[in-house]
């Protein structure tokens, strides 16, 4: 029952869009990609919202899809004034105007293609023709890069889908498929938290993190406020908690710019 409770209690502070109260502004919407869980998404990001919310001045409400497509496509019809995501910068979102404000702050991240610990499984070449479980095909570093990997060395695989990042790690602990591709940090996370072990039998070079976009129709002075908040977080004592909860070092500066290697990639796989 506490279970099911807590359940409710997170998608009901993700996905239902309360009214303003009287006298205030309407919240802002702040979508997310589907990395993890629904209710895993709101136990991270409910907190940051709040934080920045509150040093910003500028309401912010969490909202995503059921399915990454489904965010994507909220995104492209311009349902969200800011999201954190790097599927915007495939090409068919290129029209969007949105603006880089931020990235994920710490290490870049890698694409890795994991195996069980114990599994013979030692190179790429030895997963031609096996199940390697994707999140989707959407994905950058979990897709995208991969795909580009296993291409160069000439392996086809069988393609399954987890429908996010933890789906697939799922999948992989499972033992449904001989292999999963993963972002190098959700990889970390999820075994730590499962208490599973995993071995790494490719990794990618470094790419910038996911980035906080701003859509062009938010007023600049408002963009402003809220690119400032979410890059005080990692100094702010106030924020220290949130960060340990969301087991990051915050936020840092970013540019359009920096995502030219993203935008290569999506490329080479016709996205």
């Amino acid at each position: 029952m506490a279970t099911l409770t807590k359940l409710l209690a997170a998608f009901a502070g993700l996905l239902l869009a309360a009214g303003p109260a009287h006298g205030q502004p309407a919240p802002l919407a702040f979508g997310v990609l589907n990395q993890q869980s629904p209710a895993l998404t709101a136990e991270r990001w409910n907190p940051i919202l709040h934080y920045v919310s509150t040093a910003s001045g500028v309401p912010l409400q969490l909202r995503m899809g059921r399915t990454v497509q489904e965010t994507d496509t909220m995104m492209a019809r311009g349902d969200f004034d800011f999201v954190f995501t790097n599927h915007n910068f495939q090409s068919e979102f290129d029209s969007l105007g949105f603006k880089v404000i931020a990235r994920w702050a710490g290490e870049p991240i890698r694409a890795v293609i994991a195996v069980p610990a114990d599994s013979p499984i030692q190179h790429l070449h030895q997963l031609e023709g096996k199940r390697v479980s994707f999140p989707s095909t959407d994905a950058f570093v979990a897709y995208a890069v991969p795909l580009v990997a296993l291409k160069r060395a000439g392996v086809r695989v069988e393609q399954v889908f987890g429908g996010n990042q933890e789906g697939t790690l799922a999948q992989l602990k499972a033992r449904r498929v001989e292999a999963g591709a993963a972002n190098s940090r959700f990889l970390n996370q999820y075994a730590e938290r499962e208490h599973v072990q995993f071995r790494e039998i490719y990794v990618s070079e470094g790419f910038p993190d996911l980035a906080v976009i701003a859509h062009p129709r938010v007023p600049a002075a408002t963009v402003e406020r809220v690119r400032r908040a979410l890059l005080g977080m990692s100094s702010d004592a106030a924020a220290a908690s949130v960060l340990t909860l969301a087991k990051s070092k915050g936020f840092e500066p970013a540019t359009d710019r920096d995502y030219d290697g993203v935008r290569r990639i999506y490329r080479l796989v016709g996205q």
